[in-house]
């Protein structure tokens, strides 16, 4: 019987990681290589692509069922665009999951990679069994996800909890 499996990606600002995961969340497979953020989309993507590559030659065996990235806002979700994570030079509306699933061959869900961690967390991690979670994560950006009834809390056009990068005052410095 093979084992179906599922595509890690987090896609961060200084790293990239990637691992084969079962239902119960266990990692089967794991590598990471420094992004190269500042090289744009194009080459990011192939890190992506030969990252994938290289977990699944760790577990040839296991079929993988589809996909799932993580990255730093903001983006849109449902659309699947990378909309102009600050982290990551020249992703200004950048297709990513259209992109990933022309080039892997599988189904591909793009996510925050806060409210990733924070469903992570939810379903195996230390908010299982709780009806609703936050969660905050501090790495080369500020981020935070919410989980309530299982469900990811998106907010008006995905920005819910992205409190790394907020106004606090109106008469504060500007934001750029």
């Amino acid at each position: 019987m093979t084992t179906e499996a599922a595509l890690a990606i987090d896609l961060g600002g200084t790293e990239l990681r990637a691992a084969l995961v079962d239902r119960e969340g266990k990692i089967l497979a794991f590598a990471a290589v420094p992004t190269q953020a500042q090289a744009g989309p194009d080459v990011v993507i192939g890190q992506i692509e030969a990252l994938a590559a290289t977990v699944h030659a760790e577990a040839p065996a296991l079929s993988v069922v589809g996909v799932g990235v993580g990255a730093p806002g903001p983006l849109d979700p449902l659309a699947g665009i990378a909309v102009g994570p600050p982290t990551l030079t020249g992703w200004l509306d950048v297709p990513l999951a259209d992109i990933l699933e022309r080039r892997l061959g599988l189904p591909v869900r793009l996510e925050n990679d806060a409210n990733a961690a924070a469903l992570g967390e939810w379903r195996f991690g230390a908010g299982h069994g709780a009806r609703s979670l936050v969660f905050v994560t501090v790495s080369t950006g500020i981020g935070g996800g919410v989980v309530v009834d299982g469900r990811i809390l998106h907010g008006r056009r995905g920005l819910a909890a992205e409190i790394g990068h907020m106004t606090i005052t109106n008469e504060g410095e500007r934001c750029v």
